[in-house]
């Protein structure tokens, strides 16, 4: 991940551009601070990453306490549930 300043940004956007179309991702500073990032379009950000994986560990958590007390489902169980459907 490349880092550059806002008036490197500003006077060089074009070279930018082509960097983050080649999938690379940049930061842009201001005073040694991160301000934006440029990423290439249709890559997930990182906080729709951290959303899901959080949202699958809630749920993850949700079925643990749900089946606690119960006996575990066994690989035919399920292979004979999943056919029972299928008729």
């Amino acid at each position: 991940m490349a880092t550059v300043t806002a008036f490197e940004a500003k006077t060089r956007f074009g070279r930018l551009l082509e960097r983050v179309a080649n999938g690379e991702e940049v930061v842009i500073t201001r005073h040694d601070k991160p301000v934006a990032r440029l990423i290439p379009e249709g890559r997930p950000s990182i906080e729709s990453v951290r959303e899901a994986v959080s949202k699958i560990r809630d749920f993850r958590k949700k079925l643990t306490e749900r089946s606690k007390g119960k006996k575990a489902l066994s690989f035919e169980d399920f292979k004979s549930a999943r056919d029972e459907g299928r008729k």
